[in-house]
């Protein structure tokens, strides 16, 4: 199967990025996974990677922080949070961080997957720009 692009997860529940990576894997994706922000920000150093699902209860620091470090460099990447804790995190505030939309865990992985390939397309039409 051909290459579709690399997908990076960030989640501290081993269980959640097992399921990014078996669901999208299959589905064709690169998946890189980080347990925290800081594994992330050495991957986001070392890989071009587009598509990032950050959790945003990580320990030390938080996806809402992760995202703002990210977008300093990738202002065209596509991020999305996710969270089983919304009652403590704001739309407003995840938006106003940089965050492309936001889901609520338990995750519809059908709905994530064609909400990557459009990710995908859409990065293919603004890099073309570039």
């Amino acid at each position: 199967m051909a290459h579709k692009g690399k997908i990076l997860v960030v989640d501290d529940e081993a269980s959640a990025r097992d399921l990014f990576q078996s669901v999208f894997v299959e589905a064709g994706y690169d998946v890189l996974l980080a347990e925290g922000g800081k594994d992330a920000l050495v991957i986001l150093n070392m890989q071009d990677i587009d598509v990032i699902f950050l959790d945003l209860k990580l320990f030390g620091m938080n996806g809402i922080e992760l995202c703002r470090q990210i977008r300093k460099n990738k202002p065209v990447s596509m991020i999305y949070a996710m969270t089983g804790w919304s009652a403590l995190f704001e739309i407003d505030e995840c938006r106003e961080a940089g965050f492309d939309d936001y889901f609520e865990k338990p995750l519809d992985m059908e709905k994530l997957l064609v909400l990557v390939s459009q990710a995908f397309e859409r990065l293919k039409r603004w890099k073309k720009r570039y």
